[in-house]
C-alpha cells in the first residue's frame, strides 16, 4: 500500500496514453461481457429446461399453427400425465415500443404442465368467472405500473371485426418461481380469444405441451404422437423442452463458436495494443526508474511498480467494462428472453483482465528489472 502514491503517479504521468489504455480496455471487457453473458444465459437456460416437459409443433416450422383438434391425441398419448396448448401472440401497449406477449391457453391445464408458475387461488377463480380476464407477470406489472382490478386495451391481431383492440381485467399476477425474470407473459383464457380471432386463425393452437411421468419414455411419447399424424396435413414434430430450445439455440447459428472467436481475436489485438502502449511508457521513463534504483529500490521492486501500474489499469478497466455489460444486456430480454450476466461470466472475465496485465507487462517490467542505472542516466 505505501507504493500506491508511486503507482499512481506513473499512471498520472502521461494521462492520455493512460486514458487510451483504459478506453481500449473498458471496450473489450464491455465486448466480452455482453457476448460471453449472453451465451452463459443461454447455456444456463437449456441445461435448466426439463426433462418431463415435451412440446407438439408444426413439422414444416415450429410455431406454424395447428388444429386445436390434435389434442385429443396428445393427451391420450401414454405415458401423459398433464397436457396443454398454447396460442401465443404479441402486442402493443399505448406505444409501439411497449410490447406485450399474450398467451392464450386453460389456465387450469397449463399449470399442471408448468408448476413452477405461481398463481394465488383467488385468481384462478377468478378467471373461470370472467371471459377477458387475463393474470399478468410480475414484470410486466411492474414495468407498466398496472394494478390487479385494472382494465387494460391492447394493440394486435386484427380480430374479425377488423379492430386491433383487444382489452383485458386483470385478476391477478404471476411469478415463475425458477426465473422470476421471465414473468413478462399476459395470461388469458383462450375461448375469449378465439371467438375474436378471423377465422383463417381461429381453433388453431402454436404448440400443444405435456408432462410425461417419467422422462426416459421421452423417445417412445414423441413417436406415438408424430407417427398417428404421419402423412397428414398437420404433421407434427415432439420433442422434449431440452430439444426444442437447442433448436431455436442453433436456428441463430453456432453462437458458441463465434463468440469465442470474436473474444480470442479482440483480447488478441487488445494485449499488442496495451503492450505497445506500456513499453512506449517505460522508455520514455528509463531515467526515472534508474533514479529509483539510485535511491535503493531493488530490481524486483521496480519490476513489481511497472506490473502494478498495468495491473490497475486493466482491473479498472475490466469493473467498468463488465459494469457497462451488465446494463446492456438485460436489454436483450426485450428480444431473446434472457439478460443477466452469470456469476461465472464475471469471475473469468476479472482473470482475464489479471492475466491480460501480468502478458502486456511482462516486456516493460523485464526491461525495468534488467535496467542499469549507468545506461538509463547516459540515455543509452
Amino acid at each position: 500500500m505505501k507504493f500506491l502514491a508511486l503507482i499512481w503517479a506513473g499512471i498520472r504521468r502521461n494521462r492520455g496514453r493512460s486514458n487510451l489504455i483504459l478506453l481500449q480496455v473498458v471496450i473489450a471487457f464491455t465486448l466480452f461481457g455482453v457476448l460471453q453473458g449472453l451465451n452463459g444465459a443461454i447455456n444456463k437456460a437449456v441445461d435448466s429446461t426439463h426433462a418431463d416437459r415435451l412440446y407438439v409443433g408444426s413439422r414444416q416450422r415450429f410455431g406454424t399453427p395447428l388444429p386445436i383438434a390434435i389434442m385429443s391425441t396428445v393427451q391420450s398419448a401414454p405415458g401423459v400425465i398433464a397436457a396443454s396448448y398454447r396460442f401465443q401472440f404479441g402486442a402493443t401497449w399505448q406505444k409501439p415500443d411497449q410490447q406485450v406477449p399474450i398467451l392464450a391457453t386453460d389456465v387450469d391445464s397449463f399449470l399442471a404442465v408448468y408448476p413452477e408458475w405461481e398463481i394465488a387461488p383467488a385468481a384462478r377463480r377468478a378467471m373461470k368467472q370472467l371471459q377477458d380476464g387475463a393474470i399478468v407477470g410480475v414484470a410486466t406489472l411492474r414495468k407498466y405500473q398496472w394494478k390487479v382490478g385494472q382494465r387494460i386495451v391492447v394493440q394486435s391481431l386484427a380480430k374479425k371485426d377488423g379492430s386491433p383492440n383487444w382489452t383485458f381485467d386483470i385478476v391477478g399476477t404471476y411469478v415463475a418461481s425458477d426465473d422470476p425474470d421471465s414473468a413478462v407473459l399476459i395470461l388469458t383464457n383462450y375461448h375469449y380469444v378465439n371467438e375474436s380471432l378471423a377465422p383463417a386463425q381461429a381453433n388453431t393452437i402454436a404448440l400443444a405441451v405435456m408432462r410425461i411421468a417419467d422422462p426416459a419414455r421421452a423417445p417412445e411419447v414423441e413417436t406415438a404422437i408424430d407417427k398417428h399424424f404421419l402423412n397428414s396435413p398437420n404433421e407434427t414434430l415432439t420433442q422434449t423442452e431440452r430439444q426444442a430450445a437447442e433448436g431455436q439455440v442453433a436456428s441463430l447459428g453456432d453462437i458458441n463458436t463465434v463468440v469465442h472467436r470474436v473474444i480470442g481475436a479482440t483480447f488478441f489485438v487488445l494485449l499488442f495494443a496495451t503492450g505497445a502502449l506500456m513499453m512506449q511508457s517505460i522508455r520514455e521513463r528509463m531515467p526515472e526508474l534508474a533514479v529509483l534504483k539510485t535511491f535503493g529500490f531493488s530490481d524486483r521492486l521496480v519490476m513489481r511498480l511497472i506490473l502494478a501500474e498495468t495491473l490497475a489499469l486493466c482491473v479498472c478497466g475490466a469493473a467498468l467494462g463488465l459494469g457497462l455489460a451488465s446494463r446492456i444486456l438485460p436489454l436483450a430480454r426485450n428480444f431473446i428472453g434472457l439478460g443477466s450476466i452469470p456469476l461465472g461470466v464475471l469471475v473469468t472475465g476479472f482473470a482475464f483482465a489479471v492475466a491480460l496485465a501480468l502478458a502486456a507487462g511482462a516486456i516493460p517490467a523485464w526491461r525495468g528489472l534488467r535496467l542499469r542505472v549507468v545506461d538509463a542516466l547516459a540515455n543509452r
